[in-house]
């Protein structure tokens, strides 16, 4: 059963629940697969095949199933056309009443309940840390501090992430290995 904003917030005011997520979603994280059962009832209320509803996004078939089961998890700039697809109500990235940007809100197409889903990657925190945003709960435990850096560094920061984004496993590893010589 999809817990609902209703829910969390109750919790959250009897000091249960801290997260303004119902889900978080990404590499081992454990709601993928409940992520990934909501993707897949939107996409059969949607009335399309797997096969048409990855060939319309530009999956495989094989990909889009890997995702509905939860042993993988589409990105967060795919979530967008992922919504538009399958014709669901929701929002990407946008600013909460509270003041919190909240990766996703879907509506849960079986009881209509808004959901709220923040996206983890590698890459997003490794970003968030670097632009001095919220870092991961295990890393503040650990007291690691981070500044902002100015802008300038801010936006060449955000241009070498893109270029990441694109580059082959090779270049990747010899980026890294030039990195952990430079900054330990």
């Amino acid at each position: 059963m999809i817990r609902s904003v209703r829910d969390r917030q109750v919790e959250d005011s009897l000091g249960e629940q801290s997260s303004f997520a119902d889900w978080v979603v990404g590499p081992g994280e454990p709601d993928n697969s409940r992520f990934g059962e909501l993707l897949e009832e939107l996409r059969l209320k949607a009335g399309l095949s797997r096969a048409d509803a990855a060939a319309e996004l530009g999956l495989s078939s094989e990909y889009l199933r890997l995702i509905e089961v939860g042993k993988r998890t589409p990105a967060l700039g795919q979530m967008r056309n992922l919504l538009d697809t399958y014709g669901a109500e929701g929002e990407v990235e946008k600013i909460s009443p509270q003041g919190y940007r909240q990766d996703l809100l879907v509506l849960d197409p079986v009881n209509g309940d808004p959901v709220i889903v923040e996206f983890k990657s590698r890459i997003r925190e490794a970003r968030r840390r670097a632009l001095g945003g919220p870092i991961a709960e295990d890393e503040d435990r650990l007291g690691a501090t981070y500044e902002p850096p100015d802008e300038s560094r801010a936006a060449e920061i955000g241009l070498v992430v893109s270029l990441l984004t694109r580059a082959d496993n090779n270049t990747l590893r010899r980026i890294r290995k030039l990195l952990e010589a430079k900054v330990g």
